[in-house]
């Protein structure tokens, strides 16, 4: 699983690239590359949020002890939602100096920030429920994660939902939650100690 979602990962951070368009060499392309700025910024959110959740699966990784059927079938669901979340992304970049269609752009590229977070608390409240997270971590530390993740989904569902009210407001506040995932996760606390990872030995 892990092999399959890096490689998931790898595609989906790589994939924006393609999308910059080399301009002509000629005089003017100084400016024709400044202008290409919309799909620099694309690039750049694309590139941020994909890294943000590749750390963080990295980071979970490490949590779980075994990988059920159901905890895979929605790891795949949360690999779908990455490997579409530059579609949008692009959407609005392309789009933000548009008075008529950057309000949709923005939009649907909340809508997409807020459908990623909830696929990614689903397959961790599934692992949860099925039995897949380390049961040597205290239920204490499993209880924050799963408030937080709860937390963040949420609040990305509402920054979606406020969208079609102002996309300024809504497209700010998913920005916030995206930027606040940058923070350095708590560390595991496990019943008694860590267990020694066989690649350190």
């Amino acid at each position: 699983m892990e092999i399959f979602a890096d490689a998931v990962f790898a595609i989906a951070f790589t994939l924006p690239m393609v999308e910059l368009k080399l301009p002509e060499v000629g005089p003017d392309t100084q400016r024709q590359l400044l202008e290409l700025w919309p799909s620099y910024l694309g690039y750049g959110l694309s590139t941020l949020v994909i890294g943000i959740y590749w750390v963080h699966h990295h980071f979970s990784g490490a949590l779980y002890r075994t990988t059920g059927h159901r905890f895979l079938l929605t790891t795949l669901l949360f690999l779908a939602a990455i490997a579409f979340i530059a579609f949008p992304t692009r959407v609005f970049a392309e789009h933000i100096q548009n008075p008529v269609a950057r309000a949709a752009g923005a939009r649907f590229y909340t809508v997409a920030l807020a459908a990623t977070s909830v696929a990614w608390c689903f397959n961790w409240r599934t692992a949860r429920a099925m039995g897949d997270i380390d049961d040597r971590l205290t239920h204490a530390y499993v209880e924050r994660l799963n408030r937080h993740y709860t937390t963040m989904a949420a609040i990305l569902v509402v920054a979606a939902a406020l969208a079609f009210v102002s996309w300024e407001l809504g497209i700010s506040l998913a920005g916030a939650v995206m930027l606040y995932q940058l923070r350095p996760p708590e560390t595991p606390i496990y019943v008694d100690e860590a267990p020694i990872v066989e690649e350190e030995i």
